[in-house]
């Protein structure tokens, strides 16, 4: 077992640490010497199991993988490799992570039942990576995100973005939220409502009946224009596109909803980068802490819904642990502090 590489799993998924685990024990050339559910829990663990190679994730509560691996990093140099679904060719959320130190990524595939190709490659990664000298393969850590929009600007598309989002207790907050807002908001909101496919249209439509601004339910190809607000329709993920347009897509739930707000929010700020705001409000879980993180690190900026107003002080909750909020504030007052941070962002 001497010669054995230990290796680390970080993820907050039983079922996917257990995948990953399996993985790792069916090479003779490896084990799997510690598992941990988020990073605070690994934080207290490595040091103990001292492994050569560790495997985070990169959504999860308490502490997420972009955290993780700068805490890591700035005790032990040891090879860290990103094990995530958000680690698609090209998305900057990867290259954040490389760039904080992180020496690889490994995408796990949307069929995770075929896995034979994703089993061989993070062996293959995890040989090459406790083979590394970490003192060349991670250089400089940076402290913050690229702070600025690459989103395609034109006069139909809005230059500020705001991603709201809800889950037990949501659909009466919002109501409250849209009801006070002016119908010559400069920005476009996105809203990521935890809701059941066939309900959504219903309460977009209720929506626009009582808020000034024009509610619709998302459909792919709708653009963020000023005054409008496209609503996530149940069972879809709305993700931002480069060129200021929404798309749908039925991937993996996230935290076992979908829509996600950590998508939406993630896509989101990746395109329109500081012009980015983001909003937590009442709901039960962990989703949009990580989407909150990113618009921060970002230069975006990010209003929670405080505890004494929070039908479920959960997600709002989870985005505090991550550091992730600029404003904490009570539900009478989230209309207003978008008001203000909207306009100061014109």
């Amino acid at each position: 077992m001497s010669s054995s590489i230990p290796v680390f799993v970080v993820n907050d998924s039983a079922y996917m640490t257990n995948l990953i685990s399996d993985i790792v024990k069916s090479s003779d050339g490896m084990h799997v010497c510690g598992t941990a559910m988020d990073g605070k829990e690994a934080m207290a663990k490595i040091p103990l199991e001292k492994p050569r190679v560790i495997l985070t994730d990169l959504e999860m509560p308490h502490m997420d993988g972009l955290s993780l691996i700068q805490n890591i990093l700035a005790e032990n140099l040891i090879p860290i490799i990103v094990v995530s679904s958000y680690a698609k060719e090209g998305a900057k959320i990867v290259f954040d992570a490389l760039e904080f130190g992180a020496v690889d990524y490994a995408l796990i595939p949307e069929n995770i039942m075929d896995i034979t190709s994703f089993s061989e490659e993070l062996i293959n990664k995890i040989n090459t990576a406790s083979n590394s000298n970490p003192v060349k393969l991670i250089t400089n850590k940076i402290n913050s995100f690229p702070k600025k929009t690459s989103v395609v600007l034109n006069d139909e598309i809005s230059k500020t973005l705001v991603v709201i989002g809800s889950s037990t207790g949501g659909p009466s907050a919002v109501s409250k939220v849209f009801e006070t807002l002016p119908d010559d908001l400069p920005a476009c909101i996105l809203l990521v409502q935890h809701m059941s496919k066939g309900f959504t249209l219903d309460f977009a439509r209720r929506l626009d009946k009582i808020c000034p601004l024009h509610i619709k339910e998302a459909q792919t190809g709708d653009k963020i224009r000023d005054g409008t607000v496209l609503v996530a329709p149940g069972d879809f993920h709305m993700v931002v596109n480069p060129d200021g347009t929404i798309s749908l897509v039925s991937e993996t739930k996230r935290y076992g909803v979908r829509p996600s707000v950590n998508k939406t929010m993630i896509s989101g700020c990746e395109h329109f980068g500081i012009n980015t705001i983001g909003v937590i409000m009442t709901g039960m879980g962990h989703d949009g802490a990580f989407g909150m993180k990113s618009i921060k690190k970002r230069g975006g900026k990010t209003i929670a819904q405080d505890e004494d107003s929070s039908v479920v002080f959960g997600m709002a909750k989870s985005s505090c642990e991550l550091k992730a909020v600029d404003k904490l504030v009570s539900l009478e007052n989230i209309s207003s502090a978008i008001v203000r941070t909207v306009n100061d962002n014109v």
